[in-house]
């Protein structure tokens, strides 16, 4: 190997070194700033723990490399001892309908599962003439925006409903507790040992309260009639994680804007992915939310993210290892020049910008998407 080469080969496994710490502490800062706040922190992994379980497996598998400058071999081995069950959890966070390991139908299949899980729970209990008035799914709203749901957030961190009838309890503890070890870890990427702190002020984030909805009535009014139930619920998951990346990530961003910023893309990429796999799968639907669907597809924003350099920087995003040489990293821009190498003409603001955009549209285009009259 020449000395560019090898110099070349450093620079890329200090950037993902540099970014597996980033995503680490601004995740940790997240929820130490939170616990601050008794009416927030409850909230915080069910609203974006996937994000977490994200960083923690990619992390730790970057960790893991044989690159000499990438991987670091005593980290690894501490996350081997103590935190492997978050690596095997991590088949949990969802990538919507973009997992090249499960079909279309075996997602929607495993989101039916969860609804017949959480209906056979929470229904038939009350006395005969009182069970209209059950409920059967949980609602996170803030500032009268829908950021959450229980039933995807059941699916995306694998948690089961238990005997009192929560996805809060202990199963979510521990794994919140793995979560701060790894995370703990991975901060550490850039041989940095300072004790994680809290840094955000997260007061002025719009108060989250849980709604208590009863299914079938809820969903006959959101998105399209004949929708099986679990795409319903992939739509209400795409809903609600934008309205969050918009509202609560934002507000985590002051010292941590290029980990938000990886967030939102990888969130946005898979996002647009799934609702493009179901405007093919209805392909012969002219209702207008499905028009509505394909006009936000093919917005300038859409197209930008769903390109080939936007999936290069998805990629980027997602997986931390830089593998190819020809991409060229410069360390005095922000995410190492990673967005200007790969997108023609775009800087990492414009393109993140663009990233913004689509998430707000959406979200609109969720809230709004109403059955057609019958």
């Amino acid at each position: 190997m020449t000395s560019m080469d090898s110099a070349g080969s450093e620079l890329r496994g200090w950037a993902a070194r540099q970014m597996i710490a980033e995503d680490a502490r601004w995740a940790m800062d997240v929820l130490l700033s939170a616990q601050r706040l008794p009416r927030l922190s409850p909230y915080v992994p069910l609203i974006i723990g996937h994000h977490f379980v994200r960083i923690a497996y990619e992390g730790a598998h970057a960790l893991r490399s044989t690159d000499p400058h990438l991987g670091i071999p005593a980290l690894a081995e501490l996350l081997g001892q103590n935190y492997a069950s978050v690596t095997a959890r991590a088949r949990h966070v969802s990538k919507l309908l973009d997992d090249n390991k499960k079909t279309y139908e075996t997602v929607i299949a495993e989101l039916d599962a969860i609804a017949r899980e959480h209906q056979e729970r929470f229904s038939g209990n009350a006395v005969r003439w009182a069970r209209w008035l059950e409920t059967d799914l949980g609602l996170y709203v803030s500032g009268k925006k829908l950021i959450g749901a229980t039933w995807p957030a059941a699916y995306r961190l694998g948690l089961s409903v238990n005997a009192e009838g929560a996805i809060s309890g202990h199963d979510l503890r521990a794994v919140t507790e793995e979560w701060g070890g790894t995370l703990a870890v991975l901060g550490a990427a850039t041989l940095d040992s300072t004790a994680p702190t809290a840094t955000l002020d997260l007061s002025e984030v719009p108060r989250i309260a849980g709604k208590d909805r009863r299914a079938d009535r809820y969903l006959s009014e959101r998105f399209e009639n004949g929708f099986p139930i679990g795409l319903k619920v992939l739509l209400l998951a795409i809903e609600g994680e934008m309205n969050t990346l918009a509202t609560f990530v934002a507000g985590t961003a002051p010292g941590h804007s290029e980990a938000v910023f990886r967030a939102r893309t990888v969130a946005a990429y898979h996002a647009l992915s799934a609702l493009k796999r179901v405007s093919d799968r209805y392909e012969s639907r002219t209702t207008e939310g499905m028009s509505a669907l394909r006009e936000l597809l093919e917005s300038p924003p859409a197209q930008t993210l769903m390109s080939r350099p936007g999936q290069v920087v998805r990629n980027r995003c997602m997986h931390y290892e830089i593998r190819d040489p020809r991409l060229a990293l410069d360390p005095t821009k922000a995410m190492f020049g990673i967005v200007e190498s790969v997108v023609p003409g775009k800087s990492l603001p414009e393109f993140s910008a663009e990233v913004e955009l689509v998430i707000a549209l959406m979200a609109e285009l969720l809230r709004q998407w109403r059955p057609a009259a019958r």
